[in-house]
């Protein structure tokens, strides 16, 4: 016998017994044939004892979802309730359907989450791209480099439950290392606190803040390189004018005595001036940064020079100079000017090291060709206190210095760098357990020196042609006069662009030598009015000039067609310039 709740009665089908309902359930659609088998069965086990209740929810056409309830009585049969369970099974879908939807997004998120205990460091779940970062490990502790940082990391977190963007080291599976910035939160997961974090691994951030760090230091290293040729400009300008002379008239002097006494006075003159000259070359070629003019030279020779300069200038040399280099030594090819400047800063640097320290006292000079590469290396070694790490990064920058006020200028080891670069060269600090160890690279160059004819003078006495010199410093215009007057030419001179055009128009000159930085017109001037007026004298112009820094003088230079010579300049360069010329226009 069964016992209806009349809800249920009411609601299907009222008055009817337990087989009877299950029959009218069936033919009005309420269930299907399955339902009510499976009702039969429930029915039969709970009459015959078998269980005492049971539960079945059934689908009710018309009304949703129904939980029977059917439970055993003492006399045999069974009572029958029902509930409306169609809103909890609808919920518990929805969230069956929003768990398979966070575990698939879980599953194919790109970024790296990891869940793990606090208490213990186990990891309960990580993400797919945190797995391949990672690897397998089944701690947290497994993946810190440092104990430290992941001590750390547990210390932040705790108080406020939250911590952003800690920056860690961490293990990826193959055991290299990589930084990471981590971020987490913590929850409560079954009972148990859980920290639920992302990392991020920032190794090309680095990189690129190295990059961008790298790109600065250049800029500033720009800024004080071009801080750097305004103030070389400006020194070189000062001293070319009196440099031409000084140089000038010490080697007309040698030519003219036969004194021993003077000749080796005059030759010591000779040699100091046209060091400096050589050095205000060098500084200009460095700061406008301009293609050098190579020859073949020897390394020997080179050092020789840069040694002996050295033992006879005013600085007290005193490091002595192993130089190991061998006879058959292929030849260099280069400026050797400006080379032997090169040189001379490395031998100087030792030596100030050496002397202020009280450390060592030798500079060893070695070199090897390295023929696969068509380079010569060459080593400078001393036995000096060497050069600190912290210090050996910057040493090449323009402007650095360790040394006190008024002993560096930090222009030396930048210069060096700039033209061995611009040779096709390179120079370094190389590692040293003591001393300091500068190895440079230098292209090799043609074995055999190609000699060049020098211009036959004329016999003296014979006038060779006559010359315009066109120059408003007075000293330097008679300089050049004079010189070429020895050379029997007949020269005129004027000091400004505007007498220069006057003088052309009453006599006709065979060359014509002008500086450029003149009052009035100056020499550019006076080159586009004689390109108007007398275009057939434009192939007789030379300039002889001191500024030659700023980019439009250069860019004139370059464009302009007609010769020229930097301050401060020699006799021989003077007279070879007015022998081409002269040998032209005729």
């Amino acid at each position: 016998m069964a016992q209806i709740n009349p809800a249920l009665d009411d609601l299907f089908a009222p008055g009817l017994e337990w087989d009877q309902l299950l029959i009218e359930w069936v033919a009005r659609g309420v269930i299907d044939r399955t339902v009510q088998e499976r009702l039969r069965r429930l029915e039969s086990g709970l009459t015959a004892g078998n269980m005492e209740s049971e539960k079945a929810v059934v689908e009710m056409r018309g009304v949703g979802l129904h939980e029977l309830v059917l439970v055993a009585t003492s006399n045999g049969g069974f009572a029958l309730s029902q509930r409306d369970v169609t809103r909890r099974e609808m919920a518990s879908e929805h969230d069956q359907e929003a768990d398979a939807i966070l575990r698939q997004v879980m599953e194919a998120c790109p970024a790296n989450l990891v869940m793990s205990r606090m208490d213990d460091g186990q990891i309960i779940y990580r993400s797919p791209a945190a797995r391949e970062v990672l690897g397998p490990g089944k701690k947290v502790a497994e993946h810190f480099v440092k104990r430290s940082d992941l001590a750390d990391f547990v210390t932040e977190i705790l108080p406020q439950g939250r911590v952003d963007d800690v920056s860690v080291q961490l293990k990826k599976t193959d055991g290299e290392t990589f930084p990471a910035l981590v971020s987490s939160r913590l929850i409560e997961y079954r009972g148990e606190d859980v920290a639920v974090s992302s990392l991020v691994d920032i190794t090309k951030e680095i990189e690129m803040r190295t990059m961008l760090a790298a790109q600065r230091e250049r800029i500033f290293e720009t800024e004080k390189l071009s801080a750097l040729g305004e103030l070389l400009a400006g020194v070189a300008h000062e001293l070319n004018n009196p440099l031409s002379v000084v140089v000038g008239h010490a080697l007309m002097l040698r030519e003219e005595t036969q004194d021993t006494e003077i000749l080796r006075r005059v030759e010591q003159i000779e040699n100091a001036a046209e060091r400096c000259a050589k050095i205000v070359k060098s500084f200009l070629a460095m700061a406008r940064e301009q293609q050098v003019s190579k020859e073949t030279l020897g390394l020997a020779e080179l050092v020789e020079d840069a040694v002996r300069s050295l033992r006879e200038g005013d600085m007290e040399f005193t490091a002595e100079v192993d130089c190991d280099l061998k006879k058959d030594l292929p030849p260099l090819s280069g400026d050797p000017a400006q080379l032997e400047q090169v040189v001379t800063n490395l031998l100087v640097n030792a030596q100030q090291a050496i002397a202020k320290s009280g450390e060592g006292g030798k500079i060893e000079i070695t070199a090897r060709p390295d023929r696969s590469r068509n380079l010569m290396v060459i080593d400078f070694c001393d036995d000096g206190p060497g050069i600190p790490a912290h210090v050996g990064k910057r040493v090449f920058e323009p402007l650095f210095t360790t040394k006190e006020v008024g002993q560096g200028t930090g222009i030396g080891l930048a210069f060096c760098h700039r033209v061995l670069t611009a040779h096709g060269g390179s120079i370094e600090l190389m590692p040293s357990e003591g001393g300091a160890h500068f190895r440079i690279h230098l292209p090799l160059g043609e074995d055999a020196h190609k000699e060049q004819a020098a211009p036959t003078l004329q016999q003296a006495g014979e006038p060779s042609g006559k010359v315009l010199v066109i120059d408003d410093e007075h000293d330097v215009a008679a300089l050049i006069a004079e010189i070429l007057r020895r050379d029997s030419y007949e020269v005129d001179m004027v000091h400004s662009g505007e007498d220069g055009l006057e003088a052309c128009a009453a006599t006709e000159y065979d060359a014509i030598l002008v500086d450029i930085k003149m009052p009035g017109i100056g020499g550019q001037g006076f080159l586009e009015r004689i390109r108007g007026e007398r275009p057939e004298l434009v192939e007789r112009i030379a300039f002889v000039t001191g500024s030659t820094m700023s980019p439009e003088t250069r860019g004139f230079l370059d464009n302009c067609g007609c010769r020229f010579l930097e301050k401060p300049v020699a006799p021989k360069d003077i007279r070879a310039l007015a022998a081409r010329i002269v040998a032209r226009s005729s």
